[in-house]
């Protein structure tokens, strides 16, 4: 392989058991633990080209953050999952007999500085391949760019536009909106007996996605939406609010983040209105408890993941990740795990570390493990076909817990 630049030092099978965090990547650096220190932002310097232990050489991973910006708080957890899926696969001999290094870039929550840290890893750190965009936004962002270089990325992002947009170097490691989105409204025509919902949404792709997929299978359901939308840094929705509430709605399908969710349910309590809040994976977060002030309770969730699944595989991967982070893991960090063993299980099913062969590896894999339960790769969109769960927010405890599996028919 060819020599390449990138910063600080190669995570080796013989320091896995030394490292005791994952430090914060400024200007794109390799993931390390912070007893190893971390190089400052614009620096550079020449990494050797040995390997420890029995390696042969290195195998570089890319991986699109977002540190920082409006969804910061995926960052972390996104790396986190990252890194153990690295680790495991260091410590097991590594893939094709090399050492995997994982150089993680910022996005800044940002579409355009997502496609700026895709080229540079492209192109300077010359990986094989890339864990990210974070965001349907970033993804989108960076479609053209791995087409045109080749490479092959593994996205958490969602919105139905990415497995539509008919690239091949594009895959996913969550399913799309189309079947979270479908879950929801399904439950609440046939379960719940709601004949109207509201929907509110953010103006980007990831929201726009989420509405779309809402329209698509509303009717099939004997749904009718009220919906309405709103930029993502509005701070204000009694406008949407009232809108909702006086069209005789009984639930609010919220397609949006964590931060925007909990405003609109502190508003509609200030309003005396507590419907019944449907949301998608973008809420699902831990944070949700504390925003919304408790006020999130019974509110239903569609996931691929959650972490008391008592699936052997998914509680053994929440344990080590408990062990490793010294917290509960989040829908993200799962993800980040996920999107990493596609990206391995890609390489393996190619028998090579060129991006091309990885990018059709990835599009054969067929009824593999994840930590969402048995999955497929779908080969023409890139689309990860796998079970979708419901989970409703428990103040109590602050945890989301399964009551469902949905199946579409």
């Amino acid at each position: 392989m060819k020599k390449r630049r990138c910063l600080a030092v190669l995570l080796s099978a013989a320091m896995i058991a030394a490292m005791t965090g994952c430090g914060k990547q400024s200007g794109g650096t390799e993931a390390k633990s912070e007893a190893q220190g971390s190089s400052g932002a614009g620096e550079t310097s020449k990494q050797e080209e040995t390997s420890g232990g029995s390696f042969s050489g290195k195998l570089y991973i890319g991986s699109i953050d977002p540190m920082t910006g409006g969804a910061a708080s995926y960052g972390q957890e996104k790396i986190q999952g990252e890194t153990l899926a690295v680790e495991e696969i260091n410590a097991a001999g590594g893939i094709l007999g090399m050492e995997v290094v994982l150089i993680s870039e910022d996005s800044a929550s940002q579409a355009a500085q997502a496609a700026t840290v895709a080229t540079k890893l492209i192109t300077q750190n010359e990986v094989v391949a890339i864990q990210g965009a974070q965001t349907s936004s970033e993804t989108m962002a960076i479609l053209d760019i791995l087409a045109e270089y080749g490479v092959p990325a593994v996205c958490p992002a969602t919105s139905p536009k990415i497995g539509a947009s008919g690239n091949a170097f594009i895959n996913r490691c969550s399913p799309d909106d189309g079947l979270q989105v479908e879950a929801l409204i399904k439950y609440a025509g046939e379960s719940l007996k709601l004949d109207k919902i509201g929907v509110l949404y953010s103006n980007d792709d990831y929201g726009k996605g989420g509405y779309d997929s809402a329209v698509a299978c509303a009717d099939k359901y004997g749904v009718e939406l009220v919906s309405d939308s709103f930029m993502g840094d509005d701070q204000n929705f009694s406008a949407q609010l009232t809108k909702i509430k006086d069209a005789g709605c009984e639930a609010i399908l919220m397609w949006c983040q964590p931060t925007p969710a909990s405003l609109i349910m502190k508003q509609a309590s200030d309003m005396g209105w507590s419907p019944q809040y449907l949301c998608g994976p973008g809420v699902n977060d831990p944070r949700l408890f504390e925003l919304s002030n408790g006020l999130c309770d019974k509110a239903i969730l569609s996931t691929s993941f959650y972490a008391d699944n008592p699936d052997e595989y998914v509680s053994a991967w929440v344990e080590r990740y408990r062990q490793r982070w010294n917290m509960e893991p989040s829908l993200t960090a799962s993800l980040g795990y996920d999107g990493m063993m596609i990206i391995f299980k890609g390489i393996e099913a190619a028998g090579s570390a060129e991006p091309k062969a990885i990018a059709e590896g990835i599009r054969t894999l067929k009824d593999f493990q994840t930590l969402k339960g048995m999955a497929s790769v779908d080969a023409a969109t890139g689309n990860l076909q796998s079970p979708v769960y419901l989970v409703t927010a428990n103040n109590e405890s602050r945890t989301y817990d399964y009551f469902d599996t949905v199946k579409i028919d």
